[in-house]
This record gives structure tokens, sequence and C-alpha cells, in this order.
């Protein structure tokens, strides 16, 4: 039987969260680099979706062993656990109670957020359907000083949105670029972006380093019609990264700082 999802309004999608890179060393090891970044503290992590509940925040939940990313939102977290809202889908439904592990990101006051958990049980919350579970034995908790974005050179980097359910692309300058999302500038007459929107397949040609395949959520939308009339810039996060693709872009963030070095080094000599 099909579980109606509750109504939801008002939600707060946030802003992008960038992960920042690691250096050299840790290039190879992604997860050993954060484990510097992780809350332990079951009253710290209950605290945190408190929060996420309070003001109404998405989360992007994807269960384990697959590659199919969705929103939802928080409803409530208590010392049992969290509620969240059930998905449209019945097909979807299934799928997340039958995973034994969901993971999930969001952002909450620009601080990235990372963690798994499960596996989920149907429950009521004020009289509608609920998703609930276990509260994560960790949680990844970035603060915005340990964000790094950075700009590429004008126009050597783009990324090429799907349009028409993927028949074709079209090219949208990268504003910047940092380990958890990027900006883009496009043109309402091109493409429509909207906060929400989850664009999948879009391809990113990283000089020197060859294509790199993303999905993109979009967290907010800014005109910048003092430079066009109808220019807008998007602030997407990265869902559910491969490993493979992490470590190629972190690659070139650390080619921009290199690059970045070298033409300070050329100034000062000058």
């Amino acid at each position: 039987m099909m579980i109606k999802p509750s109504p939801v309004a008002a939600v707060n999608l946030g802003t992008m969260s960038d992960l920042p890179a690691p250096p050299n060393s840790d290039v190879a090891d992604l997860e050993g680099y954060y484990d510097r970044f992780y809350v332990h503290d079951a009253g710290e992590i209950r605290h945190h979706l408190q929060r996420l509940a309070a003001e109404r925040s998405a989360l992007i939940v994807r269960p384990d062993d697959t590659a199919t990313a969705l929103p939802t939102i928080l409803l409530k977290a208590d010392a049992g656990g969290f509620l969240i809202d059930v998905p449209a889908s019945p097909a979807v439904q299934q799928a997340w109670l039958a995973a034994p592990l969901l993971r999930f990101s969001g952002s909450l006051d620009r601080a990235a957020l990372r963690f798994s958990c499960g596996p989920a049980r149907p429950e009521i919350f004020e009289d509608r359907p609920a998703f609930r579970l276990p509260l994560p034995e960790r949680m990844l908790y970035l603060q915005r000083r340990e964000f790094i974005r950075r700009e590429p050179p004008l126009g050597t980097l783009i990324c090429r949105l799907p349009v028409d359910e993927g028949a074709c692309e079209v090219d949208a300058t990268i504003r910047d670029i940092g380990g958890g999302g990027l900006a883009v500038l496009t043109t309402k007459s091109v493409i429509r972006l909207t906060v929400g929107d989850l664009l999948r397949g879009c391809r990113l040609d990283l000089p020197e380093l060859g294509e790199v395949e993303v999905n993109l959520l979009v967290r907010h939308v800014l005109a910048r019609s003092h430079l066009r009339p109808d220019l807008t810039q998007a602030g997407c996060e990265f869902v559910e990264l491969s490993a493979a693709a992490q470590r190629k872009l972190f690659r070139y963030l650390l080619q921009l700082d290199r690059e970045l070095l070298a033409r300070r080094r050329r100034t000062l000599l000058e």
C-alpha cells in the first residue's frame, strides 16, 4: 500500500556547501583526511539534527549501494533517533525501507553535513506517515571556515548541463568551484534554474585531467543583471560523487592552487 507523504511548505534548501580539498599527501586517502571533521558525540549529533528540523532544512537521501538520490525533510529529532518525510513514489518508499543503510547529506548555516544510518521503519508523526531512523554513530560536520572555493581563469572551465531530459546540452561558465560544489553563470534564455533542481549527468572538462560527470543540486540562484540583463548565477552542490570523481576534482583544485602561486611569484619578480 502506498504511503502518502505529508505536504511540506517553506522548505529551506540552504546554500552551497564546499568540502575542502586535501593537501597533496592526502589526495589518495580522502577518508583519512576527513576523519578529523567527524562528530561522534550523540548529544552533539542530536543537536545538529534538531536544528535541521527546526529550520525545515532539506536533506538528500540515497540508499546504500544505489545511485538514486532524492530530497526529503527532517521532521523531528529526539533521544531515540529522528523522523523524515516519506517520498511520494511507492517504489522509492519500498527502496528506503528495504535498505539496511541510508546516506544523508545537507547543510546548516553553510556547514556541510554528511551521515549514514538505518534501517528506516514506518511511523506516524502528527497524524501523517513518516520514517524513523536511529541516530547515526558519527556525522561529518564541516564549518564555514573550513570551506575552500577557487575561481578558475574566466572562460577556462565549462559545465555542460543537460536540458530537455538529456536530449541536448547547454554550456555554462563555471564562476567558482570547490570540493563540494560549484557556481555556474548562465542566461534565462538558455536555461532557467530554480532552487531544488537536480541536474543529472552534468559534464566538466577539467584541463589536463579529462572529463568528469557529476550530478548537481541547485542550492541558490542569484540575478547578475548588473553584468547582463538576463544573467543568473546558480550555486550547486555535488550529489553523491564517486571516489574517482572526487580525486580528479581535488587534483584540479590543487592545479589551480599551483597556478595561482606561480602567478603571484611572477608578480613579485616583476
